[in-house]
């Protein structure tokens, strides 16, 4: 037997070795890939996480912004209600003058707050001041129950602006509540045709002022 036989190689053995050197290739290549990766992988994961740290930390530091305007808020809203609830309310027996007082001055009366304070200031400016206590049943919203449980906290000199029923604009006579815009029409047409309106005698002759209207509007006007 010659060296020949000894290398001879049979042709399906031949196919056989030649598919396992192929897989041994390709398992080879493989490697070589995840290895490639698995490098790739440790340059880049350091990085990303430092990125996410960041990102993270960004949105720390938003959060904290974000909750000082509420943090504030909240507080500001706790120092109003303690302010109201520590607001000094009139005692029994003590009373404040409705036509001197201001918006600060009627909170104190129990039952009163913001709203109607600011009403009853509104009212008077209107008015020209208040001639009686009665006319805070005109203002809006009052009624019967919240009038008797302030009136014994008032006192009233009585102290009205007067309107010059004889050289008002129409404008000044239509912005009183007591005369409004067809009063108002009425007084400046008789000026106009007949000149200076003498005394409330005249105005009692039209029907547009009733006896109450002249009553009422007598503390407000002027003939001078």
């Amino acid at each position: 037997m010659s060296w020949k036989d000894y290398l001879y190689i049979h042709k399906g053995d031949r196919i056989a070795i030649i598919l396992l050197l192929i897989l041994i290739v390709i398992s080879g290549g493989i490697y070589i890939l995840v290895s490639i990766q698995k490098e790739n992988d440790k340059t880049i994961c350091p990085e990303s996480e430092r990125e996410f740290e960041a990102f993270i930390e960004k949105l720390k530091d938003t959060d904290s912004t974000n909750s000082y305007p509420q943090e504030n808020h909240i507080q500001k809203d706790s120092t109003q209600y303690t302010e109201y609830a520590h607001q000094e309310k009139l005692k029994t027996g003590e009373t404040i003058e409705i036509n001197s007082s201001d918006t600060t001055d009627l909170k104190k009366i129990p039952g009163i707050g913001s709203t109607f304070s600011n009403r009853i200031v509104k009212y008077r400016n209107l008015l020209g001041g208040y001639n009686n206590l009665n006319q805070l049943k005109e203002v809006w919203g009052m009624d019967d129950d919240l009038f008797n449980k302030i009136i014994p906290y008032l006192k009233i000199t009585p102290n009205t602006k007067k309107i010059k029923v004889n050289t008002a604009s129409f404008e000044e006579l239509n912005k009183h509540p007591y005369i409004k815009y067809k009063r108002a029409k009425i007084i400046i047409d008789i000026r106009e045709r007949k000149g200076k309106i003498e005394s409330m005698d005249r105005l009692s002759l039209l029907e547009e002022f009733t006896e109450a209207d002249i009553k009422r509007l007598t503390p407000y006007l002027s003939f001078d």
